[in-house]
């Protein structure tokens, strides 16, 4: 039997804009120099870097939520998904209406083989934000690796309706498409596969917003 391929879009770096995202404040100039130092070494596929200064400014100012959102993309480029999962947490405890911050949360549970669990992550995500298109691909994915196929393709299928341009929703629908008719349903969920597209930004949605002083 031929093993459904699950492709995963990562929300590695959705930024959100200044207002409503619990960031570092107008009196805090430090931590938003950190920031956007950050965002430029991103933008540029210097991972570490950018991690460092996401580690700077979170010094200058703990509960900069969305420090925390982009290190947790950060840390999902770099393959470290319980270091991700932790920053993820962390965003949501200072702000749990961020759906970046969900998505990658969903992101890095999934990579860890919880797929129930990034399931739920993935809706939520969707729930605060139903216009994000990697939140989509992110749920379809979960649903794929728990054997829930038409659910999977409908959730692709709605990624495709906000971007008709993602390979990742299109092979999510085809891969669930095609296990819908090798299987019965009453049968045991195919065998899961990950197949990661490419490392880094290959398979990324990018979004940098640098913050304005």
């Amino acid at each position: 039997m031929t093993q459904p391929k699950i492709s995963f879009v990562c929300l590695l770096f959705l930024f959100a804009l200044f207002f409503g995202c619990g960031t570092a404040g107008a009196d805090n100039l430090a931590a938003i120099d950190h920031y956007n130092k950050a965002v430029d070494f991103a933008y540029k596929g210097e991972f570490l870097l950018a991690l460092n200064e996401t580690d700077y400014a979170l010094l200058e100012n703990q509960n900069f939520t969305l420090a925390y959102i982009t290190r947790a993309g950060i840390l999902n480029s770099l393959g470290r998904y319980n270091d991700s999962l932790d920053a993820s947490e962390r965003a949501i405890k200072l702000n749990p209406n961020q759906s970046a911050a969900w998505n990658n949360k969903a992101y890095a549970l999934i990579h860890l083989g919880r797929y129930k669990e990034g399931l739920d992550a993935a809706v939520r995500s969707v729930e605060l934000d139903p216009a994000l298109t990697e939140a989509w691909v992110n749920k379809g994915t979960a649903l794929i690796a728990l054997g829930r196929y038409e659910e999977a393709a409908a959730a692709s299928g709605q990624a495709l309706m906000l971007d008709p341009s993602s390979e990742d929703a299109r092979k999510n629908r085809e891969t669930a498409q095609e296990a819908l008719t090798k299987i019965s349903p009453t049968s045991a969920p195919l065998p899961v596969l990950i197949i990661l597209e490419a490392p880094g930004l290959a398979a990324a949605a990018i979004i940098f917003r640098r913050m304005q002083k």
